[in-house]
């Protein structure tokens, strides 16, 4: 039994007001908690550039042409999909603590452009999350490379698919070897380099933080 009925109203809204409208959806549900943030790649990724390779083809949109947009949605998306959602089911039964985990896999917001989708997601990092565990193959994903930039610049602690911690210099050589990897084979790897020269500047600046912290410590004056 049902008392009301979804109704056909219309609205218009700025790209800011739905993200603010999900955002008070998810504080319904984290009450005030940090959550632990599953990333796993949806759009790009390892499925994808084998898929390419299979085809000899070289960009997603040439994927999409060659085999239709159904075909693309259920051999690379909805599969990503799949495997991103049972990740998140591992991560929960690995941590076995009650802590709440989210999944991206399961969100649309039709309209969105993907600059939009990482944007949401960024703020969500930098503002809900305790930790970010990365799928396996997480290093051939555009969106996992950007949200692990992400965490690692806000200070949120971050693990692999595995549950060990996944550091910064240990995530540069992995996207490197990567970049190397798909470059050999003519893909495009823009975004792996530039969220890559991200990680660099992270790496940096928090290097000469530790740097200037250690140095403040070696100096202080303790009295005998």
């Amino acid at each position: 039994m049902t008392f009301y009925s979804p109704s056909d109203s219309k609205f218009t809204r700025h790209y800011q007001e739905e993200v603010e409208m999900v955002f008070s959806g998810i504080d319904c549900v984290l009450n005030g908690e940090l959550a632990v943030y599953c990333s796993s790649e949806l759009t790009t990724g390892l499925r994808l550039y084998e898929s390419l390779r299979e085809h000899g083809l070289k960009t997603a949109s040439e994927l999409k042409k060659k085999m239709g947009q159904a075909w693309f949605d259920a051999h690379i998306f909805q599969a990503n999909v799949r495997s991103a959602k049972k990740f998140a089911e591992s991560v929960r039964a690995n941590l076995n603590n009650g802590a709440l985990i989210i999944t991206p896999a399961p969100f649309t917001a039709p309209g969105w452009s993907q600059p939009e989708y990482l944007a949401f997601w960024e703020t969500l990092i930098r503002t809900r999350i305790e930790a970010v565990w990365f799928n396996q193959n997480w290093e051939f994903s555009n969106g996992c490379t950007f949200e692990l930039v992400v965490a690692l610049d806000a200070e949120v602690r971050t693990f692999d698919h595995l549950g060990n911690p996944l550091k910064r210099q240990q995530a540069i050589q992995s996207i490197e070897k990567t970049i190397d990897r798909l470059s050999a084979q003519n893909f495009d790897t823009s975004k792996l380099r530039e969220n890559l020269g991200h990680l660099r500047a992270v790496h940096a600046h928090r290097g000469r933080e530790s740097s200037h912290i250690s140095s403040e410590k070696s100096s202080t004056y303790l009295p005998g």
